[in-house]
C-alpha cells in the first residue's frame, strides 16, 4: 500500500501566497511545517510497531525501509521538536537526523536529551526544561537562523492511556550507552506543548501554531500570558484526541484557551502497524462520537477544523485561513 501523497505544485502555486504556511501531517505527532523558504518539524512517526510487539522485554526498532518510503523530503529542516520521549514519538528520530535531516537540531526534554545521546551529537540535542514556560511563568523564545521561526515550549502533562493508569512513564538523568531496545526503555520524561511563531520581515507574527502529542491536565499545557508584545490570538491549534477521557476537562480547556482560528486533529488514527490498513482508523479504545460532540461544542463560533489524512498536506494563508488540503 502506497499512503505517501504528492501534492500538486502548480495548483499550489497558484492559491499559496509568498506568507503562506504549509503543514504536512506525518502520522502520530509528526508534522512538517514550512514557511518562506525555511522547515521545522515535529517527531514523526512511522515504524508504529503491532499492537502485540510493544511488551515491556519484547524489541523494537525504527523500520528504515518503511521511513525511506513514507517520509517526505527534510534535508531542510532546521529543528525538530519533541512533545515527549515515548517510542511513537522518538524512536524513528536517531534515523532521521542521521540520514535525512542531517543538519537538524533536536529540542525537548532532558530525558530526550539523555535517550538520544548514543546515535546523536550533543551539539545538535537540546533540553528545554530549564526555558519552558510553567503555568503563569512564560518561558523562552528559541529561533532559527533566519530568525523567521520561533517556539517556546509549555510544561504539560501526558493523559494516562486507560484506567486512569499511565505507562512508560519515567525519565533519565544520565546519558543512554545505547537506543532503547523495547517500548518501556522510551521514558516518558517532561511532556512539552509548544507554541511555534513564523514572522515577517518586521517581525509581525502572521502565523501562531499550538501543537502538543498528548491530551493534557490543566492548568500544565495552557498558554500562559504572554508579554504584551508576544500578545496573540493563536491561528492554529494542533491536539489530539488519544486518551482524551482520562484527564478533566480536555478538550474543551486548552480550546477555550487558545480560541484557535483553525483547530487540527493530530494523533488522531490507530498507528498500530497502520501500513498495513486500507483505511486509517481512529485510534482504539477511544469513544469518538464523546470526542467529537464536546470537540464541536467547545469550537468558538468563528472558527473551523480539519483531521488530515496520513501524509496530506493543508496550505494556510496568515491568521489561520484554510486554502487548501492535497
Amino acid at each position: 500500500m502506497t499512503i505517501y501523497h504528492q501534492p500538486d505544485r502548480e495548483s499550489i502555486k497558484k492559491i499559496f501566497p509568498p506568507d503562506g504556511l504549509s503543514i504536512q501531517y506525518l502520522g502520530v505527532g509528526g508534522h512538517l511545517f514550512r514557511f518562506a523558504g525555511q522547515a521545522i518539524m515535529t517527531a514523526p512517526s512511522i515504524t508504529n510497531p503491532h499492537f502485540m510487539a510493544l511488551g515491556p522485554f519484547m524489541p523494537i526498532k525504527a523500520n528504515h525501509q518503511l521511513i525511506d518510503r513514507f517520509l517526505p523530503p527534510v534535508d531542510d529542516v532546521e529543528s525538530i521538536l519533541v512533545g515527549h520521549a515515548h517510542y511513537d514519538h522518538l524512536m524513528d528520530v536517531p534515523y532521521i537526523m542521521q540520514t535525512k535531516a542531517t543538519n537538524a537540531h533536536v529540542y525537548g526534554s532532558k530525558t530526550m536529551m539523555h535517550t538520544l545521546a548514543p546515535s546523536i551529537k550533543k551539539a545538535r540535542r537540546h533540553s528545554l526544561n530549564e526555558t519552558m514556560a510553567e503555568l503563569d511563568k512564560p518561558g523562552s523564545w528559541h529561533y532559527n537562523k533566519s530568525k523567521n521561526i520561533r517556539f517556546m515550549a509549555l510544561k504539560s502533562t501526558h493523559a494516562p492511556h486507560f484506567m486512569g493508569i499511565n505507562i512508560m512513564t519515567g525519565k533519565y538523568e544520565e546519558d543512554l550507552e545505547s537506543l532503547p531496545w523495547h517500548a518501556f526503555g522510551w521514558k516518558e520524561g517532561q511532556p512539552l506543548a509548544y507554541l511555534i511563531d513564523f514572522l515577517a520581515e518586521d517581525n509581525q507574527i502572521l502565523h501562531r501554531v499550538f501543537y502538543q502529542d498528548s491530551a493534557s491536565q490543566e492548568p500544565l499545557g495552557l498558554i500562559p500570558k504572554l508579554a504584551k508584545e508576544d500578545q496573540k490570538r493563536v491561528d492554529i491549534a494542533i491536539i489530539t484526541p488519544a486518551s482524551f477521557s482520562q484527564v478533566d476537562n480536555y478538550p474543551e480547556g486548552i480550546m477555550h484557551n487558545s480560541q484557535a482560528k483553525h483547530f487540527i486533529l493530530g494523533h488522531w488514527e490507530d498507528f498500530f502497524a497502520n501500513q498495513e490498513k486500507e483505511e486509517q482508523q481512529f485510534v482504539r479504545a477511544i469513544n469518538s462520537k464523546e470526542f467529537f460532540e464536546r470537540f464541536n461544542k467547545a469550537l468558538p463560533s468563528d472558527s473551523n477544523w480539519t483531521m488530515p489524512q496520513l501524509y496530506h498536506t493543508q496550505y494556510f494563508a496568515p491568521q489561520g485561513n484554510l486554502l487548501s488540503t492535497q
